[in-house]
């Protein structure tokens, strides 16, 4: 349920197979899939407005649910589980399918100001619940699709890292998108090919252990005056220019190095911040469509 003022009820639990037969088999993972920090669940929300441009879907949880099916087809492991193998974790193929839920908000995305930050639901009531009896890290994914009253929905995703980066879930969102608008198949057809990542001759050592932390969310808004101000600022000092990008990950970093005073008060000394960079353009071997994980840090 969500708050008391806007009430989202689950209304449907289910599992979604492909919807025709599809490759029975196991496939091997590449090497940036298997590291085990991607071992874990990615959770987003796209919130669809049924009132702006194309006309409204009048059955969105329905649509949506026959359209993941169709999408299931062509992303069948997707539709498997994770298992161990040789000590390896690998996709077996055996399309059991995604977990999908269905649920409705007793409210209108306005009234909730489309799920701007703050958000007035929260999060969780919009991410489907775990299946039953699995073990949620098994499953690549599961789905909610909460529909609203002014005929908006939103769709919940959590997804496994270790199957797909950000690029990879975008696509697979895609091609539900074209079929549900009716589309015979998805403009991206996926590609499998984790064996043209390059995998190092071998491992120097182990990757070291980190203590699990107890994360809290903080939302700041950096406003587009800003980012313009602190760009024209930096070109100034360097002659060169800089993105918003940039400009968001520095201004972040900086106040968090003086928050914890990892600098020791020495203003001069490097702290190094890292994030992922996406790398297909750097293996033009890679066909159009994959949807691994494909970055560096």
């Amino acid at each position: 349920m969500g708050t008391i003022g806007f009430p989202v009820t689950r209304t449907s639990r289910s599992l979604v197979a492909p919807s025709s037969a599809t490759p029975q088999e196991t496939l091997h993972l590449s090497v940036i899939d298997r590291v085990a920090g991607l071992r874990h669940l990615v959770r987003s929300l796209h919130v669809f407005d049924g009132r702006r441009g194309e006309a409204a879907v009048r059955t969105p949880a329905e649509t949506l649910r026959a359209a993941l099916g169709k999408a299931l087809v062509d992303y069948y492991p997707l539709a498997g589980r994770f298992v161990e193998e040789d000590g390896e974790v690998r996709v077996a193929c055996t399309a059991g399918g995604a977990w999908f839920v269905e649920a409705a908000a007793a409210c209108t995305l306005e009234e909730v100001k489309h799920l701007d930050h703050p958000m007035v639901i929260p999060k969780e009531d919009l991410l489907p619940e775990p299946a039953p009896d699995v073990n949620p890290l098994d499953m690549p994914l599961m789905m909610q699709v909460t529909e609203f009253a002014c005929g908006g929905f939103v769709v919940g995703l959590i997804s496994v890292h270790t199957i797909a980066d950000g690029l990879g879930a975008g696509q697979f969102i895609n091609a539900v998108a074209d079929y549900a608008r009716g589309l015979p198949r998805p403009r991206v057809l996926p590609v499998w090919a984790r064996d043209v990542i390059p995998a190092p001759s071998r491992i120097v050592s182990p990757p070291p252990r980190f203590d699990l932390l107890d994360l809290r969310y903080f939302t700041v808004d950096l406003s587009p005056e800003h980012i313009a101000k602190v760009k024209s600022s930096f070109f100034e000092a360097t002659g060169q220019r800089c993105s918003a990008f940039d400009v968001c990950v520095a201004k972040t970093w900086q106040s968090r190095v003086r928050a914890l005073r990892l600098d020791g008060d020495d203003p001069a000394r490097p702290i190094h911040v890292c994030f992922f960079a996406n790398t297909r353009h750097l293996l033009p071997q890679l066909a159009p469509g994959f949807y691994g994980n494909c970055f560096y840090t």
